[in-house]
Order: C-alpha cells, then sequence, then structure tokens
C-alpha cells in the first residue's frame, strides 16, 4: 500500500470516528445542564459561617457526579475538529465562568482565610508589616470591624508571602473592603490557568476540552469562586511558567522564571519548577527568579526591620490531624525519642532527606529526559504535600492542571500505558478525597480519613509501579526474543 493510500485510510478512518460521535457536542451540553442545576442547588442550600454544613458538604460530595460523567465523556471519546473544536473549548470556559459567578456574591463558610487578606491589606496600608503585627494589635484598635470579625488567627502575624500580599493590595485599593471583588480577582486567574491547560493540550496534539477536567472541576469552583483562596493564583502562575517554559521566542526564559518566582511568592512550594523547567547553563531563568524573589520582599524587610517569616515557621510546624502521610509517620517515630532536641532534629534530618532524595531524582530524570513536566511537577508537589504539616482542599487544585496533561485516551489504540494512567487517576482520587478533611474535622478520630485519603492511593500506586515495572521487563524480554534470531544467523 503506498503513502497516498495510508493516509487516504487513516482520514477516512478518522472521518468515520467523528461521525461516530458527532453526539459528544449535544450529550455534553446535556451534562452541562445537570452540572448547573447542582450547583444552583448548592448555592441555594449554602449557609451562613458558623451554621450547620452538614448538607451543603453532602452536595459539594455530590457535584461530582455530573462533574465526572461529563469528564467521561470527554476523555472517552475522539476530538472534534474546525469550528467544534472551538464551540466545544468555548462553551466549556464560559460554562466554568459562569459557575464560579454563582458563588461569587456568597460569603465563606468552610474558611475565613479570605478576610484575613482584606486584613493584611489594611494593615500594610498603613505602613506596618503584616508579618510583623497581628490582628489585636494595640496599633489597629481603631480599624476593628467586621473583617476583623470575620478573620481567624487574630492573635498572629500573617504567613502570605509578597506577591499574595500585592494581590491583597490591589484589590483593596480598587474596591476597600470589598470581598466579592477580590474573589472575583481569583476567578479570573482560575479561567486564565483553565486557558492555560487548553494551550498546553493543543500544544501536545491533544483534545483541547480536556481542560475540562479543572474548568468543571468542583474543588477550585467551591475553594476559589465561594471560599476565596490565594491558591487560585499560585495554580495560575505554575500554568504561565510551564506555558513560557515550551516558547522559542526571545525572552521565554526570562519569563519562565519570572513566573515561578511569582508562584514561589504566593506560595513557597513552587520553587521546585525550577528543577523540572531549568536547562543547562540556564542564567537567564535562575538570574530573574531569584532577583523577583529579593525584589519582592525588600519592602517587607524594610516595614518590618528583617522580619518576614511572620507565623510561618510555627504554622509549618503544627502537628495537625491533617498533615501529610511522611508528616503523620515522622511524628509517631518521634514521640519514641526521649531527648525532645534530637527527636526534633531527627524529623527535620527525615523531612529533607524524603524532599532532597525526591528533587534530586526529579533533577537526574529530567535532565536525561527519562519524565516528562507534567509528571515531574505532579510527583514533586505530591512529595510536597506529603511531608506538609496540613494538607487542605484548596491546596490540592495545584495538582489538577498535571493530572489532566497525563490521563490517558480511553479510545486511541496508541493511549499511554496503563501505569501511567492509573498513577493520574489516584492523584486525581487523592485530590478529591481531601474533601474528607471537612467531615473528619467533626470527629475525634481521623483513621477513616486516613485510610481513604493516604492508605488506598498509596497501595494503587503500588500497584501502578508493579505494572509498569511488568511493561518494561516484558518489553525488553521481547527486544531480546526478536534480536536472538538475526544474532544467531549472523554468527553462522
Amino acid at each position: 500500500m503506498s503513502l497516498a493510500q495510508i493516509a487516504e485510510s487513516s482520514r477516512a478512518q478518522a472521518s468515520e470516528e467523528i461521525r461516530r460521535f458527532r453526539w459528544r457536542f449535544p450529550l455534553l451540553l446535556v451534562c452541562l445542564l445537570a452540572t448547573l442545576t447542582w450547583q444552583v442547588v448548592m448555592r441555594v442550600n449554602a449557609p451562613a459561617a458558623d451554621t450547620p454544613l452538614s448538607l451543603f458538604l453532602v452536595l459539594y460530595v455530590g457535584s461530582f457526579l455530573p462533574y465526572g460523567l461529563a469528564c467521561a465523556l470527554i476523555f472517552c471519546t475522539p476530538a472534534p475538529r474546525g469550528r467544534q473544536r472551538w464551540l466545544e473549548l468555548g462553551a466549556i470556559l464560559l460554562s466554568g465562568l459562569l459557575m464560579r459567578a454563582l458563588f461569587l456574591p456568597l460569603e465563606p463558610n468552610l474558611s475565613r482565610d479570605s478576610w484575613r487578606y482584606l486584613w493584611d491589606a489594611r494593615v500594610t496600608l498603613l505602613g506596618y508589616s503584616p508579618y510583623v503585627y497581628a490582628p489585636f494589635d494595640p496599633h489597629f484598635a481603631h480599624i476593628r470591624d467586621f473583617i476583623l470579625a470575620n478573620s481567624r488567627f487574630r492573635t498572629a502575624p500573617s504567613i502570605y508571602p509578597p506577591v499574595a500580599q500585592g494581590i491583597y493590595l490591589l484589590s483593596y485599593l480598587l474596591a476597600p473592603s470589598n470581598l466579592p471583588f477580590l474573589k472575583g480577582i481569583f476567578v479570573l486567574m482560575d479561567l486564565v490557568s483553565c486557558g492555560g491547560i487548553a494551550y498546553l493540550l493543543a500544544r501536545r496534539d491533544g483534545d483541547w476540552s480536556r481542560c475540562i477536567l479543572y474548568a468543571w472541576c468542583p474543588l477550585p469552583i467551591i475553594e476559589f469562586a465561594l471560599q476565596g483562596h490565594v491558591d487560585a493564583s499560585t495554580v495560575m502562575f505554575c500554568v504561565l511558567a510551564v506555558v513560557c517554559a515550551q516558547g522559542n521566542w526571545r525572552g521565554s526564559r526570562v519569563a519562565t522564571g519570572l513566573f515561578i518566582a511569582l508562584a514561589t511568592l504566593t506560595k513557597i512550594y513552587p520553587i521546585l519548577l525550577l528543577l523540572v523547567l531549568m536547562r543547562r547553563r540556564d542564567w537567564a531563568m535562575l538570574l530573574t527568579c531569584v532577583l523577583t524573589i529579593f525584589l519582592a520582599y525588600v519592602p517587607y524587610l524594610i516595614l518590618g526591620h528583617g522580619q518576614v517569616l511572620g507565623f510561618f515557621s510555627t504554622y509549618a510546624s503544627e502537628q495537625q490531624p491533617n498533615a501529610g502521610p511522611v508528616y503523620l509517620i515522622l511524628v509517631k517515630l518521634q514521640t519514641l525519642i526521649p531527648n525532645p532536641l534530637a527527636a526534633k532534629l531527627l524529623f527535620y534530618a527525615s523531612e529533607l532527606v524524603v524532599m532532597g532524595g525526591v528533587a534530586l531524582g526529579i533533577l537526574w530524570m529530567r535532565w536525561r529526559k527519562r519524565i516528562s513536566v507534567e509528571a515531574s511537577v505532579l510527583v514533586l508537589y505530591g512529595a510536597v504535600f506529603a511531608v506538609s504539616s496540613h494538607i487542605f482542599p484548596w491546596y490540592v487544585p495545584t495538582l489538577l492542571p498535571w493530572i489532566t496533561l497525563l490521563f490517558p485516551i480511553a479510545w486511541r489504540s496508541e493511549r499511554r500505558t496503563l501505569s501511567i494512567g492509573l498513577a493520574a487517576l489516584v492523584a486525581c482520587y487523592f485530590a478529591f478525597a481531601t474533601l474528607g478533611g471537612y467531615f473528619a474535622h467533626t470527629t475525634p478520630d481521623w483513621n477513616l480519613y486516613y485510610l481513604l485519603a493516604y492508605l488506598l492511593p498509596l497501595l494503587l500506586l503500588a500497584c501502578a509501579a508493579v505494572l509498569a515495572r511488568w511493561r518494561h521487563r516484558r518489553i525488553s524480554g521481547k527486544g531480546i526474543l526478536a534480536a536472538t534470531p538475526s544474532t544467531s544467523k549472523h554468527t553462522s
């Protein structure tokens, strides 16, 4: 068969697949209607803060059902072509915006963090460092109002890095004391993340509509649009850093370093992106990142007379039941050592060994081109959560962009290995399982949460690793068997 005939046969097969699944867009609209209906029910039943939340939490968990059906439709059918591709992507992004806009006017009910953001902005505008002065400081007795009343940790200084503080300041300058406006900024950032994920999918010749995994996910919708967490900015800057790293245009390396720095200045852990995206002798990116971080801290170094950590060191060392699995194991081991100083040193040394080992392994594999960008980010961020003293549901949406890029395509015969798909599915399950923390907070026993959120994913990841190893040995064995006859013939 000639090359022209093969190409013609491939085009005919692709057209037939598209005709077979021409009902994908109508079914997507049905899923959209079901998802929006569920979101409206959640909005109507969203209680005020400090009131019973049981019904809302049940609806929150149940919202993953219509969302999951929509994701299954997109991932299990071939992508449309031409104008329909743009139509489908536009419908997903616009509906994602609508789902978020539904919750913007409501006050947060699961977390009070976003009120603290406004308070930090107010403190900075008064000329004080939020890393030094707690809200109950006597300096602020004249400005205590509903923002302070709704805030928490009122006896502790802030923990949020400078770019996060800059976002709070921008919101406060444009709309003072207006929480829905600040949450609107986070929603816009979240939509940029959706667009960036779609762009990365397009660069990989994937289905753009797979960004639905993030765009319609209840986690970012509720945690960013309703609760108003700053993590939306972290996700956006991380995605933009990877987008810039894919480009070859002039200044792309500088832009990559800038976005890594901006992400790090909203949360600390994105500094690990340097290990994933840095090339050999990539001085422009490294210098831009380091210089941006330094310059961002200069104003707060001046305001706080050198104190910029605030409450962070205390927060990072708190022993809470929602800590990561490695952290929990180390806490148990720490109690077996009678010397408190030795126990603390062993604790921090063990965490450093775990994170350092993972980081060095990823760096080695990246330089040898044995692991993809998305897999590297997912492993590193997973290691951060494993050693973290807190894992809240609003932390884990940072995993979703990389899960989206790793998920296999079920309908293709040349789909990725089952082990990679299983690992991505486990990471997705872990992100959703962290919602169990909301239920576990009302009970003294967290063992069921640990079983479902930690032990089960670890066992499934072990299965994925065994499956990958088995497949590798099988392929290697086939290669040896295939090479043996030709070698024997040559020898004879």
